[in-house]
């Protein structure tokens, strides 16, 4: 057996660490002698203080160690107490990884003085079973300025037609031309209609490839490239057009008076929250 002194030394851990982890219980010390007093510590428990010390390094409490230094036993919920850090640990990576590369577009942007224009937060791609919906539809050929514009001839429309919103927004861009900034844009918004129109279209059910991206609206090409790598990366096949469902941004998500809506203008563009999807291929 070795002294605290020695064991210190061993495990390169602070003698006063020691004490307060078999204080508090974490590390009960092998012997201890009733005269002296002095803690003992076994070849074992080096094994047990550097499995401490790793789980303290990954961000673990003293209070979770301690529920998976006595809970050995119990292999499933050892498990699942691990994967759940990695996971926190992996998303850590991802924010700091994210934090990295603004910095480094900072620091560009200040040598090439360019403009400094943060990429999106992009979760990862999913894919969810979406229902059957029933949207009301306007297509044009637009400015992309004039986006607000057929909004509110939507909005129009859905007043006129006294329909009930029942969804969020939804826009496809069937063709772009980047250098004109022109496009042929059709706005889909999710309604209760009783009966069939001209307006009416539906969006069929089905499985759909998703992102999420956080950030302008300038910047969803970014997701759009992401979701198509991913459906390359799948051997996923993408059946029809990408659409994008505006989630949190612009646009109120309660509606009041279709006829005087306003965009959301005390909403920052870098917190817009919107979801890229396309329907799978059965």
């Amino acid at each position: 057996m070795y002294s605290i002194g020695k064991f210190s030394n061993l495990c390169n851990v602070p003698i006063k660490t020691i004490r307060y982890y078999s204080d508090i219980g974490l590390l009960e010390p092998s012997f201890i002698d009733q005269v002296t007093g002095y803690r003992y510590y076994d070849y074992d428990k080096i094994n047990e203080l550097k499995t401490i010390q790793v789980l303290k390094h990954c961000h673990f409490s003293l209070n979770e160690i301690e529920q998976i230094i006595k809970g050995k036993n119990d292999k499933q919920d050892l498990e699942m107490r691990l994967n759940e850090k990695i996971q926190e640990l992996e998303h850590q990576q991802e924010v700091i990884a994210e934090q990295i590369q603004n910095i480094v577009q900072v620091k560009n942007s200040i040598r090439n003085t360019e403009t400094f224009n943060p990429k999106p937060i992009l979760s990862s791609c999913y894919i969810e079973e979406r229902p059957k919906t029933q949207v009301l539809s306007i297509r044009e050929k637009i400015h992309i300025i004039e986006m607000d514009k057929l909004v509110q001839k939507l909005f129009e429309r859905i007043y006129a037609y006294q329909f009930e919103i029942d969804g969020e927004l939804v826009a496809i861009l069937h063709q772009q031309d980047r250098n004109q900034n022109i496009a042929d844009v059709e706005l889909l918004l999710p309604v209760k209609a009783t009966q069939q129109g001209e307006y009416i279209k539906v969006i069929p059910e089905g499985k759909y490839a998703c992102i999420n991206v956080k950030g302008p609206y300038s910047e969803l090409h970014f997701g759009y490239s992401r979701l198509q790598e991913w459906l390359t990366e799948q051997s996923l096949q993408a059946e029809g057009t990408f659409m994008e469902q505006y989630i949190k941004g612009l646009i109120p998500t309660e509606v009041v008076n279709p006829i005087n809506i306003k965009p959301n203008i005390e909403l920052h563009p870098n917190d817009f929250l919107t979801k890229v999807f396309v329907k799978l291929r059965n």
